[in-house]
């Protein structure tokens, strides 16, 4: 560790914590109009819309739900406010190993890693939900819950309260001066 990234004050997880949960306000409500327009739709037509294949709904599901989280994450987080509302909202920010904002590229990937198990248990339970049967499905839904429980642990416990995420693109989490 430089000096620069010993002088950086990290955020713990109980702040990055209340951070998200401010984050995944908005995105609960993304979510609800989401549903909302499946259940418009469904009493309009007078059908439930079903996707011909597990593919084409996980793909669906990853484009109208997943990316646009990923890409909220990305483009606030890469700011010049260096944060997403929650994080911004919780006196935190996200920067590089010399205190500066991140790269668009350290950004998406920062978001990518962190919202992959999201993804692969999405994935994981539309392959069920379609009647798909292999061992891989009950490992990849495991393996999400494993990435999670991960990322938690050690923002807990490393000293610079950083996820795997955070390590693979070169990020901090810290306090604002």
């Amino acid at each position: 560790m430089n000096t620069l990234e010993q002088s950086f004050r990290p955020a713990g997880f109980a702040r990055r914590l209340l951070a998200f949960a401010i984050d995944f306000l908005p995105i609960a409500v993304y979510i609800l109009a989401l549903v909302g327009i499946g259940v418009g739709t469904t009493h309009i037509t007078g059908e439930l819309v079903i996707l011909a294949s597990p593919w084409t709904t996980d793909l669906l599901a990853f484009l109208v739900l997943i990316l646009p989280v990923i890409l909220y994450f990305t483009l606030q987080e890469s700011s010049q406010r260096q944060a997403t509302w929650g994080k911004h909202k919780m006196g935190i920010k996200v920067v590089n190993a010399q205190g500066l904002k991140l790269s668009g590229r350290q950004a998406l990937i920062r978001s990518a890693v962190k919202f992959f198990p999201w993804q692969l248990a999405h994935t994981c339970v539309i392959q069920i939900k379609f009647g798909q049967t292999s061992p891989w499905l009950t490992i990849g839904a495991l393996l999400a819950q494993v990435l999670v429980v991960t990322y938690v642990l050690s923002i807990i416990i490393s000293k610079e309260h950083r996820a795997p995420y955070d390590r693979l693109s070169g990020a901090y989490v810290i306090f604002k001066k």
